[in-house]
């Protein structure tokens, strides 16, 4: 019973004001994740009259920045990105490697990870989510020449999944044969914690369009 209540009670009350509160708290201090390679990216409201200066309202936001996250070596151009993001300073955490069922060598290294990507509630299902989300592959591969790029999605956050599946993106598996699992760290209830989430991830094309039309169905 209790279960059920704290469960409607997320649903009814928690989950909106979790939702406002990480809007809020983004658009006026962002979480930088560390490291030279970082982006913030934002989506503005435009309304173009006489009495608007033109400015805009921030609507949606996503930071990307670097974190190890594991790559199949002998995919990776030798020229592709620097690989120094400031989050790991020990040489041999980036040079461990293991072999999976495909006898590939794969390796820890920093890549492009999408961090926190949030729309407001009042433009949710704009294609906005959608159009952020091109946006960082755009920079992960013109800008930082890189091949790889990563998100962190709880298993339960169907819509955010439904998301980066729509843009490309796919669970990794473990050695196992099961879905990728790690630890992030969330904002829930308006608390900080830490909880299991799934690895997804998708290879970037060198050439992409900059050029972002929203889906209306994201």
């Amino acid at each position: 019973l209790k279960s059920k209540i704290e469960v409607l009670q997320w649903n009814i009350i928690e989950k909106s004001l979790t939702e406002e509160y990480t809007y809020k708290r983004y658009t006026s201090t962002a979480r930088r994740m560390r490291g030279k390679k970082y982006c913030l990216l934002v989506a503005k409201e435009i309304i173009h009259d006489d009495d608007d200066d033109g400015d805009g309202d921030v609507v949606g936001l996503v930071e990307m920045g670097m974190s190890l996250c594991p790559v199949p070596l002998d995919q990776l151009d030798s020229c592709a990105g620097s690989g120094d993001d400031g989050n790991n300073t020990d040489d041999n955490n980036s040079d461990t490697t293991t072999n999976n069922d495909n006898d590939h060598d794969i390796g820890l290294r920093p890549q492009p990870t999408v961090g926190v990507l949030c729309v407001n509630p009042t433009h949710q299902n704009k294609g906005i989510a959608q159009a952020l989300v091109q946006k960082c592959e755009n920079v992960a591969a013109e800008v930082w020449s890189e091949q790889f790029i990563f998100v962190d999605v709880e298993p339960k956050n169907e819509n955010a999944l439904s998301l980066f599946r729509k843009c490309g993106f796919h669970c990794l598996l473990d050695e196992m044969g099961g879905a990728q699992i790690r630890n992030a760290t969330v904002s829930r209830r308006r608390v900080a914690e830490s909880v299991p989430h799934l690895l997804l991830s998708k290879r970037l094309a060198r050439t992409m369009s900059t050029e972002i039309i929203p889906d209306a169905t994201a």
